[in-house]
């Protein structure tokens, strides 16, 4: 196999299906889910690896679910302490041979079925919360049995989470932990991103009730939606700034800095995205400078994605950038590298990075790692976390802005 690795990261060697991270003496920690093995209907687990070194140790054990709990866990989204995990359950599908009887269990986000085989079982999974204190794992009201939701990311402080929800009704909702009850904030049209405010006063999300325009519109958690400004075309990232003043998005045009009232605006050095973009952008815990990731996917059978991570000073918009990736997609026997910003690590001059890869074999070759990336591109990466094979979804808690 044949792995396209960031420029920037070229000098490190991958660590063998470790679960041990190098001691950085950075707090918080990260948690990651593991399939227990590559078949159809492989259950999975959810480990927490402390960043300042150490041996990653199980958190949710599969063996240990509700009976309820009819698929695998294919996510585990932490609280800002770690308290809470939102644990994502997968759908589960039974299908049968009609010639031979036998039957089969497949657990995921699909299926497909070969000769004689029929779907005769389809279950829907849902969102269940698992509390550390207690380790008890009970099931969330998110979501109804015809709606999807997305977006999800836990209040900056509290126990509020906020979810976008797609079906017959599209709108944001908020999960309270406290008290166990669901709300929805207000009615939404095509949402490309939502961000709390770092107070957890509130949610700015881009809206795009049409293809020609996006709205960026605040909506406290008590009283009416505010419409900011709105901009022409489609926004795919957005984020507030810690002093609530400044709003830095991207779009496929280019990358800007307004002021919260929409009056004043940066164009960023960043350069615009072409083909299908994606991405996400942080500030600095003091503001100071923007963090800004871009993805940029081409079309075709072998599809090259084009990834960049650069970073900002919000006072002088002067751009740099700090790493690139050039990845190949479904090039047998190939190596899909995907990247993405998880926030910014403790001193400010360092950017939390994950990577998962895996072949178009299946899941048995997947997995996912961390890294340290300094934003001086002359510095390199530090590899702190790599799950081994069948690590399939990765987040972190209690550093920095995360």
């Amino acid at each position: 196999m044949r792995y396209l690795l960031c420029l920037a990261l070229c000098g490190i060697m991958a660590l063998s299906a470790s679960l041990a991270v190098q001691a950085q003496g950075l707090p918080g920690a990260a948690v990651f889910v593991r399939l227990t093995s590559n078949a159809d209907d492989a259950r999975s687990d959810v480990y927490e690896q402390s960043l300042a070194g150490g041996e990653a140790k199980v958190l949710v054990d599969h063996a240990a679910l509700p009976k309820a709990f009819r698929g695998r866990i294919e996510r585990a989204l932490p609280s800002a302490d770690g308290a809470l995990l939102l644990l994502e359950e997968s759908d589960s599908y039974t299908i049968r041979n009609e010639k031979t009887g036998a039957t089969r269990l497949v657990l995921g986000s699909g299926y497909s079925t070969i000769n004689d085989e029929v779907l005769t079982e389809q279950f829907k999974g849902g969102y269940w919360l698992w509390t550390r204190q207690t380790g008890a794992v009970a099931k969330i009201p998110l979501t109804a049995a015809d709606e999807y939701a997305d977006l999800l990311s836990w209040s900056p402080r509290g126990r509020l989470l906020l979810a976008h929800i797609s079906g017959k009704h599209e709108n944001l909702r908020l999960f309270d932990a406290a008290t166990g009850k669901t709300r929805s904030l207000r009615a939404t049209r095509e949402l490309t991103f939502a961000t709390w405010t770092p107070d957890a006063s509130g949610i700015l999300v881009g809206e795009q009730p049409n293809e020609k325009t996006t709205r960026f519109v605040f909506m406290p958690l008590n009283g009416k939606a505010q419409l900011l400004f709105t901009r022409p075309g489609r926004v795919f990232m957005g984020a507030l700034s810690p002093d609530g003043r400044q709003v830095a998005f991207g779009s496929k045009d280019g990358f800007y800095l307004f002021s919260r009232d929409g009056r004043t605006k940066t164009t960023l050095a960043v350069p615009a995205i072409e083909g299908f973009p994606g991405g996400n952008m942080a500030f600095s815990p003091d503001g100071g400078t923007l963090a800004v990731f871009t993805s940029s996917t081409g079309s075709g059978p072998y599809a090259n994605v084009n990834e960049a991570l650069w970073t900002v000073e919000t006072k002088t918009a002067v751009a740099k950038c700090v790493a690139e990736w050039e990845v190949t997609l479904g090039n047998d026997p190939g190596v899909d590298t995907t990247h993405n910003l998880l926030g910014w690590a403790p001193g400010q001059t360092s950017l939390l990075m994950t990577g998962r890869s895996c072949t178009i074999e299946g899941p048995d070759t997947e997995w996912g790692k961390l890294w340290l990336q300094p934003i001086d591109p002359k510095q390199p990466a530090s590899l702190l976390l790599d799950t081994g094979q069948r690590g399939i979804d990765m987040a972190a808690y209690g550093s920095a802005d995360l």
